[in-house]
């Protein structure tokens, strides 16, 4: 199901000229730096909440260097 609902985030991306990496509902969006991080953060948040009506976790979502980051299990070095 989040991956019909979360279609239009992928266009959206795709519109941008943002690489990422979805998978359900866990995305990887790569940017240059960390206050384009920033930035893409905010307003995929905003598209995802006012667009697509649903609910960005906050708590659980992260910015900066993927180094040492996991994404579906698998760290970054």
């Amino acid at each position: 199901m989040s991956n019909i609902l979360l279609n239009e985030l992928d266009k959206e991306l795709e519109r941008r000229g943002h690489p990422f990496v979805r998978y359900a509902d866990d995305c990887l969006i790569l940017v240059k730096s960390l206050r384009a991080t920033e930035r893409v953060r905010d307003s995929i948040s905003e598209f995802i909440e006012k667009r697509l009506f649903l609910k960005v976790n906050k708590e659980k979502t992260e910015v900066g260097s993927i180094v040492g980051k996991k994404f579906l299990g698998y760290t970054f070095y």
